[in-house]
């Protein structure tokens, strides 16, 4: 009962000091994306304030007091980078006609968004020499973070290797492995790489190794692309291989067209030697004819004397 009552009292003066401070009460809404708390303040609906100012002061509180301000006539955005443990809280927005400093504005807005950062999720930076390496090569991956989570009880501390998608969902635990406190950085190889390890890298640390947060991001990424393995000795072979390969036909067809040729040529040759046989052999039975014909002629004429000659003996015989 007295906790109440105590209670009652302190929203009794904070009411008495927001309406002294001329500050009023607005909207807010909350997004968290990728180690960053975005709250937006929105005074819309406010006529009867907003029409008595044109313009006013937005301070976005946490725990009832405000920790920044900005000014707009309706709605504004603040962005907390880099959250840790120490942004938990209890989160509302409100404005006024007057400017103050952050520190000193005290107030909770129409509604309040309750944030509970966990320093179990820290994002790492991933480094990746090559972006492009060929299949069938072992890849390296450097991650590294000056800032660690806090340890378990075992004092370990877990660095992923993630790729593709920031949900659990989507997204591929590829390695893990336990962080180096002496050097700072953990170590991750892909062995011999194929197609299917392309693509979009990052990394984070955990103090734990399980459950993972629904959101998972590094603070860079590294796009790997695998490109396809080819054996410099296989294709000094191959090209040697094609060249000897066209070096041997190009001489048998040389060979071929020359043998064509000289069989041509010999052909040729053959049958002028034939044509001249013919008429070497022609001319000689010529020769032999007229030398067979004289012989004959000779004969007869012989035989013809002769003849005459028996006829004269006859005829002078009586």
């Amino acid at each position: 009962m007295p906790h109440i009552i105590i209670k009652i009292m302190i929203l009794v003066v904070w009411l008495s000091q927001a309406e002294g401070q001329g500050i009023h009460p607005a909207r807010i809404y909350a997004v968290k994306n990728r180690g960053k708390l975005e709250f937006t303040c929105s005074t819309h609906g406010m006529k009867e304030i907003l029409e008595k100012n044109s313009n006013l002061y937005i301070y976005l509180c946490k725990n009832g007091t405000g920790i920044d301000m900005k000014s707009n006539c309706q709605d504004v955005t603040f962005i907390i980078d880099g959250i840790t443990k120490d942004d938990t809280g209890d989160y509302s927005c409100v404005f006024s006609s007057y400017k103050y400093d952050p520190e000193v504005v005290r107030g909770n807005g129409v509604n309040s968004i309750f944030i509970t950062v966990n320093d179990s999720f820290i994002p790492a930076e991933i480094a990746l020499p090559e972006t492009s390496v060929k299949m069938g090569t072992d890849v390296d991956l450097q991650c590294t973070s000056l800032k660690l989570p806090e340890r378990n009880q075992r004092g370990n501390i877990y660095a992923y290797l993630y790729r593709n998608g920031y949900t659990v969902q989507n997204g591929t635990v590829i390695q893990m492995n336990i962080w180096d406190t002496m050097k700072n950085k953990a170590r991750f190889i892909l062995k011999e790489v194929t197609m299917r390890d392309a693509g979009t890298y990052f990394c984070f640390l955990m103090s734990e190794p399980r459950p993972f947060p629904k959101e998972v991001h590094g603070i860079n990424e590294v796009n790997l692309n695998i490109t396809e393995y080819v054996n410099e000795t296989l294709k000094i072979t191959v090209g040697c291989s094609s060249l000897l390969l066209m070096i041997i036909l190009s001489l048998g067809l040389w060979g071929m067209f020359y043998k064509q040729g000289c069989f041509k040529c010999h052909s040729e040759r053959s049958a002028e030697h034939r044509n001249d046989s013919r008429d070497a052999e022609l001319d000689q039975g010529e020769m032999q004819n007229e030398q067979s014909f004289g012989t004959e002629w000779e004969d007869s004429k012989d035989s013809a004397s002769a003849s005459l000659q028996d006829i004269y003996q006859v005829c002078e015989d009586p």
